[in-house]
């Protein structure tokens, strides 16, 4: 992936279609890229703390750079549209939250039911194709503040990222992260062997 394409273009390679999920991560990324005056991330000098898993989530990895591999996109599994961007070089954060209703209407919730439809008809995928297209004129050229609210909040930073030494877990084999295993009668073993055997 070319970290010299367009915001727009990198997220939809990265997440591998356009959706109104994916264009509302967008808007999220580069809100917070110019309000907080940041460059996407290298080294962990952005933190992310998203508290969906949905398709917007992908935008924020695209173009901020915040990943889970790298230890700086914290995931709260709660269900809402919300994503806090944090600078560590500008001791600043930004809480952002998607508005109830800011995404509805007739052609939203039409995408939706075709969405989640298994196979679609001809005429159905011609007619996702072309609100795919509505929404994304709608979504893209909204003022911010009809689709978010946001605010900046105090932010307690977590510690950058640590390489650990890996283990042999004692029940399975597998090698395990040192801090994730747990000692037992059996020797350290590793949480799937913990939940499996009930910690015996």
């Amino acid at each position: 992936m070319c970290k010299n394409m367009p915001p727009l273009e990198l997220a939809i390679q990265f997440h591998g279609h356009i959706c109104p999920g994916l264009l509302m991560g967008i808007r999220v990324a580069e809100f917070a890229l110019k309000e907080l005056g940041i460059s996407p991330d290298v080294d962990e000098e952005l933190v992310t703390v998203v508290e969906t898993n949905s398709c917007g989530v992908d935008a924020i990895q695209a173009i901020l750079g915040c990943t889970f591999g790298k230890g700086n996109l914290i995931y709260k599994d709660y269900g809402k549209n919300v994503y806090t961007v944090a600078s560590r070089d500008k001791g600043r954060a930004l809480r952002i939250a998607q508005k109830f209703g800011g995404n509805r209407g007739p052609e939203s919730q039409r995408f939706r039911e075709l969405a989640q439809k298994g196979n679609l008809t001809a005429d159905e995928a011609a007619e996702k194709e072309n609100l795919t297209g509505i929404l994304f004129e709608r979504l893209m050229s909204a003022p911010f503040e009809d689709l978010f609210e946001w605010r900046e909040i105090d932010f307690v930073f977590p510690e950058k990222a640590k390489i650990h030494a890996t283990i042999q877990c004692a029940g399975c084999g597998e090698g395990v992260m040192d801090i994730r295993a747990v000692d037992t009668a059996r020797g350290l073993i590793c949480p799937t062997c913990l939940e499996e055997k009930g910690g015996q």
